[in-house]
Parts: C-alpha cells; sequence; structure tokens
C-alpha cells in the first residue's frame, strides 16, 4: 500500500448522469453507483434530509416527507446546488471518506454544446462545498487513466491547465475591479 493511501489520499472520480452518480475510487477501482434522489422530512417546521439513493428510492414516504432529485431540471443537470451539495457530502461519507479527496468531476448527461463556464463552476464549487480539498473538471466522455488524472492535477497546481489559466484571469479581473472600486471610493470620500 502506497504512503499516500496510509496518509489518507483519497482520489475519487465522480461521474454524474441524470439517473445515477458513479463514485470511483481510482486508487482501488471500487464503484459506488446511487440514484440522485433525497427524501426531505420536516421537522418542527425546517426541512431535514432523511435518505439519500437506493434508499431514498425505496423508502415508504410518511406523512410530510417528500422525493425530490438532484438532477430535476430540463435544461441543466444540477437543478438545486444546495440539495446536490448535501447529497455529493453523504455520497461521500458512504465511501468512507473520513478526509477531504481529490475529486475528479465528469459530467455525462446535459452536453449539448459542451458545458458552459457556469456549468463548469457549479460542478467545481459542488465539489468544494462538499468536502473536496482539490478538484479537477473533466469535460466530455473521455476516461483518463490515473497517471493522466495525476498530471492533469500537476497541471492545474502549477496554473498551466486549460481552466486554470481562466480560473487565474478571473481572479486577476476582480483585484483590478476591487482597486477600481476602492480608489473611486476613496476619491469620493474625499469631497
Amino acid at each position: 500500500m502506497s504512503l499516500r493511501r496510509l496518509l489518507g489520499d483519497r482520489l475519487y472520480l465522480l461521474q454524474l448522469w441524470r439517473d445515477r452518480f458513479e463514485l470511483r475510487d481510482l486508487h482501488s477501482g471500487e464503484v459506488i453507483s446511487e440514484p440522485p434522489l433525497v427524501v426531505l422530512g420536516d421537522q418542527a417546521g425546517k426541512v431535514v434530509f432523511v435518505a439519500a439513493g437506493h434508499e431514498a428510492l425505496s423508502m415508504a414516504l410518511e406523512e410530510g416527507m417528500r422525493r425530490v432529485s438532484v438532477t430535476d431540471h430540463p435544461r441543466v443537470l444540477i437543478g438545486d446546488f444546495a440539495l446536490a451539495e448535501k447529497y455529493l457530502q453523504w455520497l461521500l461519507r458512504k465511501a468512507g471518506g473520513r478526509s477531504s479527496p481529490r475529486l475528479v468531476m465528469q459530467q455525462r448527461d446535459c452536453l449539448e454544446g459542451g458545458l458552459t463556464e457556469v456549468e463548469l463552476r457549479v460542478l467545481r464549487e459542488l465539489a468544494l462545498g462538499a468536502g473536496a480539498r482539490e478538484v479537477l473538471v473533466v469535460e466530455g466522455a473521455q476516461q483518463l487513466s490515473l497517471e493522466q488524472v495525476e498530471q492533469a492535477f500537476a497541471d492545474q497546481r502549477k496554473g498551466t491547465g486549460k481552466r486554470a489559466s481562466s480560473l487565474m484571469s478571473g481572479v486577476v479581473t476582480l483585484l483590478i475591479l476591487a482597486a477600481f472600486a476602492a480608489a473611486v471610493l476613496l476619491r469620493n470620500g474625499g469631497n
């Protein structure tokens, strides 16, 4: 067993379809495939997460409960970000992840015309919000080897990856806008 595995460095590939999410441990090859369903209940006027996956699919609903798909939107795959984030947290816990894993996100449905920057960001933010410490979003249906994934993470860390450069330009733009706003506020505050 490698030192990374002993230290808890988990590396997962999450492939997302409308009817299932598959989480694959890229070191062991183990796969968890679950429908993207949750059961929500009402507890003292507050919505609570009751069950997910196959359990949510087979659960008999009591009064005040409802079954919801996190992919229930006609145009985009992720229709409810907060619910999808809770679902992904559940899926990562089910995989036994106590540490923050590295996560490769690959959307497999709703790909007509390619993914927009917004959809790519949703996938990234979804993984980070669910507890991933490092995220790689893969576009298209290609299958990547473990070596290709490791190289893509390394390129992303160096800022040489395809999406890393657009992220950096976005950060620079935000910094310029913040500096401009501060200058305007200082100028107007002095009058």
